[in-house]
């Protein structure tokens, strides 16, 4: 079986999850707002140019998006929102 890597906790940050070839697993994410927050999931080593994932999370809800193991060319960039935390499952 194989396995995946985890970037950690993110929030209110823009952060290179891996550069280079990968990829994308899934995605958690966590909203305890009274408001609907996104983030953007990019194959890039910046927060800017093709967006591979767009999260919409609904106030007070937790999700997980299943990504299919969506093939990036140069990295995994993703820009998180304050108050949203999200983690983004690699390989």
């Amino acid at each position: 079986m194989a396995s995946c890597r985890s970037s950690g906790l993110l929030t209110n940050e823009t952060k290179t999850v891996v550069s280079g070839k990968s990829k994308l697993v899934s995605v958690h994410g966590s909203n305890d707002t009274n408001g609907a927050l996104t983030a953007n999931i990019y194959d890039n080593v910046a927060g800017s140019g093709k967006v591979i994932a767009r999260l919409h999370i609904p106030a007070g809800t937790s999700i997980e998006f299943d990504m299919h193991g969506v093939l990036c060319s140069l990295g995994i960039t993703a820009v998180v929102p304050n108050h949203l935390d999200i983690t983004v499952e690699f390989a």
